[in-house]
């Protein structure tokens, strides 16, 4: 049997030693300090997204520090503990001081430099596209552990419909539900966390039917209710937004929605009839043979909030 010369072994060794985490730093690790940050991220607030509780197996997140810009980082198991999606990219420090990184969720890969991203939130049946999240933290080779709490950077409404005079559930499920009075398409920042939307036309948009704009639901038959969340830019409604139910035998019901009173919660005087960054609007609808109550509304981190409205 023929041996192995003793210099390639050597060679060998000499080749993992100088194996390093990143392309262009090499050196070797120093006790208490490395090279390569150790990044973890969770959510703050409520532990929830719009479309899950928690982050999902090989969710993607782009990082950016030390001179390294949309690099994408992914949860292998869906633990919030994040590498590097490609080998050979990831993010190294080059000296001893600290260095602040940026996060956001979901990855986009931002082709020329560009660093904000479209969306159009009627497309409800695909929120996981546009459920924004953003984060910032530093580390240093003395302490490489970075921990990013992400702040939800869109807003939340979520409508639990159920069924009241007059109305079976068998009607409620069947229910056309419409929103009218918002500006749907938006960007957000990828560099500093914010959003602003376009002035695009408000017309009718209906959440429970089509492909792409059939908004997530939850139906409950116990309790008789079905429960639509809906993820949209934070902006300032001009006038109530409208909501409009049409049954099945068109009978078609409207009500006007106005967030003022919800917001004074967090706001007090200050509260505006808008859709704030981070919270999550809570509304329950009933509809009556002839009628819509809208009930209260109640904000949580996502933040909850509520108000109680009638309309005839």
């Amino acid at each position: 049997m023929r041996k192995t010369p003793k210099y390639f072994i050597t060679a060998a060794l000499a080749i993992m030693t100088l194996a390093g985490c990143g392309n262009e730093n090499n050196e070797p690790e120093v006790t208490g300090r490395k090279d390569c940050p150790d990044f973890t991220a969770t959510i703050s607030g409520v532990q929830t997204r719009a479309f899950n509780q928690q982050w999902e197996q090989e969710d993607e997140i782009g990082i950016s520090g030390a001179n390294r810009t949309n690099v994408c980082y992914h949860t292998k198991g869906g633990d919030g503990i994040f590498t590097v999606k490609t080998n050979g990219e990831q993010i190294y420090f080059k000296g001893e001081d600290e260095v602040t990184f940026t996060a956001y969720y979901p990855w986009d890969a931002l082709a020329g430099g560009a660093t904000t991203v479209n969306a159009d939130t009627r497309r409800q049946a695909s929120q996981k596209s546009f459920d924004f999240l953003w984060a910032q933290a530093s580390g240093k080779k003395a302490a490489p552990t970075v921990t990013f709490n992400f702040a939800h950077r869109m807003a939340k409404v979520v409508l639990t419909i159920k069924p009241g005079k007059g109305m079976s559930y068998d009607e409620i499920k069947a229910a056309r539900l419409s929103l009218k009075g918002f500006r749907h398409t938006g960007t957000f920042n990828v560099a500093d966390g914010s959003t602003a939307v376009k002035n695009d036309s408000e017309g009718d948009w209906t959440f429970t039917e089509g492909d792409a704009y059939k908004a997530p639901a939850v139906f409950d038959d116990a309790q008789s209710t079905a429960t639509y969340s809906l993820i949209f830019f934070p902006q300032t409604l001009q006038e109530p937004m409208a909501f409009l139910a049409e049954l099945p035998e068109n009978n078609n019901f409207r009500a006007e929605i106005d967030f003022t009173k919800a917001n004074s919660e967090k706001d007090g005087a200050s509260a505006k009839n808008e859709w704030v960054a981070g919270r999550q609007y809570n509304l329950s609808v009933t509809l009556n043979r002839t009628s819509i109550t809208l009930g209260e509304c109640v904000i949580n981190p996502w933040t909850v909030v509520g108000e109680n409205i009638s309309v005839d």
